[in-house]
């Protein structure tokens, strides 16, 4: 995937990338560490508070349960000029993390985990009503971050495919969610679209990433939904639900149009660590010692509903989490080697519509 990224930025034919993208690849600006982008909370929020509250009707529970996906309009709408602004600084100060997916060319700005490593991604997990409407929706009692991600701008799409990057936990426990900064889907690129129901489905493997929708009983599930997801809109979904990104044909975003947005993963009430090797340990590179069989619980996947844990959220204020262990990243780079050609068989898939 990088190397496709580096052959297309070095395409001399290729219009000139955006400036989001330029920013985001500036060597000049590259940043390690923690970062403070400095803006004001929304109006009415106090750091240390618990996350704010927004209910949930049974009806919107059930749509959840029976498509497999749901977007709340306006849930975020009031966080969404702290959002942006967060995330304008980021673009502007590129964190070490994001370069490697930058050079992929898959996005503008792209960097995992960005509540270990901005205040702002963390304060949106801990101050909004994030948790609450996961908790209300996967009728658990518990909610906690496994992995979240900042994505600016698709140059290429995903065809159809479940998620896999979800963390170190078990589809079963695990919640997706996806807050837009930005309208987008009225040109039929840049929102997701999903295959309702799908989640249902008794074909697709667990290890599986993109599908055909011909193929086993993906066929059966007929609706598809049509999201044009406004600043602030919510959209949660089964982390087996099968969906699609339809990026610009161009597979570049024209200058002065953007699509900023933060999704994740989250896990329900007992969810286990679950290390389920592969490539999905992309998404389980920090340096905790959690061990397969254990409760999720630790720093690392911090508690965001019904409220924070005071040790895990001292450990990440003190910058005692190790966001990249050495370790994991060498094992998985040898496992990503030895696998190469199933790998490979990934960039073919990137970039389609179907």
């Amino acid at each position: 995937i990088v190397g496709d990224g580096v052959r297309r930025l070095a395409d001399v034919e290729r219009p000139a990338a955006s400036s989001i993208a330029s920013k985001a690849i500036n060597p000049a600006k590259i940043t390690f560490g923690i970062q403070d982008p400095g803006v004001p909370l929304p109006s009415g929020v106090v750091a240390g508070q618990l996350g704010q509250r927004l209910e949930i009707t049974e009806e919107q529970v059930r749509q959840y349960e029976e498509d497999g996906v749901i977007m709340i309009k306006g849930a975020m709408k009031d966080w969404v000029p702290f959002l942006q602004g967060i995330t304008e600084y980021q673009i502007e100060h590129p964190h070490v993390w994001s370069l490697v997916g930058r050079m992929s060319g898959l996005y503008d700005y792209i960097q995992r985990n960005m509540w270990m490593t901005n205040n702002g991604f963390r304060d949106f997990l801990y101050y909004s009503p994030l948790g609450h409407c996961l908790a209300q929706l996967g009728r658990t009692e518990e909610v906690r971050c496994t992995t979240d991600m900042l994505l600016v701008n698709p140059n290429k799409g995903f065809g159809w495919h479940q998620d896999n990057q979800n963390g170190p936990i078990d589809f079963p426990d695990a919640m997706r969610w996806w807050v837009a900064m930005d309208r987008c889907g009225q040109d039929d690129f840049g929102a997701p679209e999903y295959l309702l129901g799908s989640q249902n489905n008794k074909s697709v493997s667990d290890d599986a990433v993109f599908v055909k929708l011909e193929d086993g009983d993906l066929s059966t599930f007929g609706r598809r939904t049509k999201f044009i997801p406004e600043p602030g809109d919510l959209i949660i979904w089964n982390a087996r639900t099968i969906h699609r990104i339809v990026a610009p044909p161009t597979q570049q975003w024209e200058e002065g149009t953007q699509r900023r947005a933060i999704g994740g993963t989250v896990a329900k009430s007992g969810a286990m660590y679950y290390n389920k090797g592969g490539a999905s340990g992309i998404s389980d590179l920090a340096g905790h010692k959690q061990k397969n069989g254990e409760q999720l619980s630790s720093a690392y996947f911090p508690r965001i509903y019904p409220s924070r844990v005071p040790e895990e959220e001292a450990e990440r204020a003190d910058g005692r989490l190790v966001g990249r262990s050495p370790k994991k990243i060498v094992d998985l780079a040898v496992t990503l080697v030895s696998n190469a050609g199933k790998y490979v068989s990934f960039t073919k898939v990137v970039g389609k519509k179907e």
